[in-house]
């Protein structure tokens, strides 16, 4: 998005699915907290630390990868939280996707792609996508549209302030000066992206056990790796891929279950 710059564009993102709809739409039969909270680590300061890791020079298909870490802490905090049973083949996958993540960090520290300041921020992305997870897990008997649409009146606000004075001191003007790809793109990214997926994947969160849930998050790093490497050009050296292949293989077999639609804990 060379018109408007990476916060920015969140920022409008979120404002143009509250912002116009909190008129219609009433609050979600849960509390404040669990609102702003679901705002806070779902879309406020997961998108803040993968921008930042992003200027740390991160590339796109890796951020997307190491994003999907949610998928690991999800699990975890979910057994420990809601006594969700962790079989052997999830302990088997989560220590095969720890092998991977450890040979992004040892690759990192000799000089990879992505620093180690953008690989701790991507990793805190996942863990603030994975409490998000358990929020969301422990609503019962809410509209996710209106929990969504709520929330994302949390990240516009903080998220215009840090684009103002990290990227851009003339917001106006760039919004202005936006082609109508870019005002399209952003429309997309708000209300398929930023609305329709986050509402799909909410629903499923509170419906089914979390190791069912989560295996569709892995749809984003193959598309990400993929379409940075064939779309932008981004190179991804071998060790890159390897780690990569070991991360999706671990994320895998810790979602995929033989009886997936079989709830666990308190479900």
């Amino acid at each position: 998005m060379v018109d408007i710059p990476p916060l920015m564009l969140t920022a409008m993102r979120f404002a143009l699915i509250s912002v116009p709809f909190v008129w219609f739409f009433p609050f979600p039969k849960t509390s404040v907290l669990n609102v702003f909270l679901v705002g806070f680590f779902l879309q406020l300061l997961s998108a803040v630390l993968v921008n930042l890791a992003m200027r740390e020079d991160a590339q796109a298909g890796i951020a997307s990868l190491m994003v999907q870490s949610q998928v690991i802490f999800t699990l975890i905090f979910s057994s420990i939280i809601f006594s969700e049973k962790v079989s052997r083949q999830q302990l088997i996958g989560l220590l095969i996707a720890i092998v991977g993540f450890a040979i992004f960090f040892v690759h990192i520290d000799r000089g990879g792609s992505t620093t180690i300041t953008g690989f701790a921020l991507l990793i805190g992305s996942g863990m603030s996508w994975a409490v998000a997870n358990l929020i969301l897990k422990q609503m019962k008997d809410v509209n996710i549209l209106h929990v969504m649409i709520w929330a994302s009146l949390v990240p516009p606000i903080p998220l215009f302030i840090l684009s103002y004075f990290l990227e851009a001191r003339r917001p106006v003007a760039v919004l202005l000066g936006a082609s109508m790809e870019t005002w399209g793109a952003i429309l997309y990214l708000s209300f398929c992206v930023g609305l329709l997926a986050f509402i799909w994947w909410g629903d499923l969160i509170r419906r089914y056990s979390s190791s069912y849930v989560v295996p569709f998050g892995l749809l984003v790093p193959v598309f990400g790796l993929m379409g940075s490497w064939l779309l932008l050009g981004e190179s991804i050296d071998a060790l890159e891929w390897v780690a990569s292949l070991l991360v999706f293989l671990g994320i895998g077999l810790c979602a995929i279950q033989v009886k997936a639609f079989e709830t666990g804990g308190n479900e």
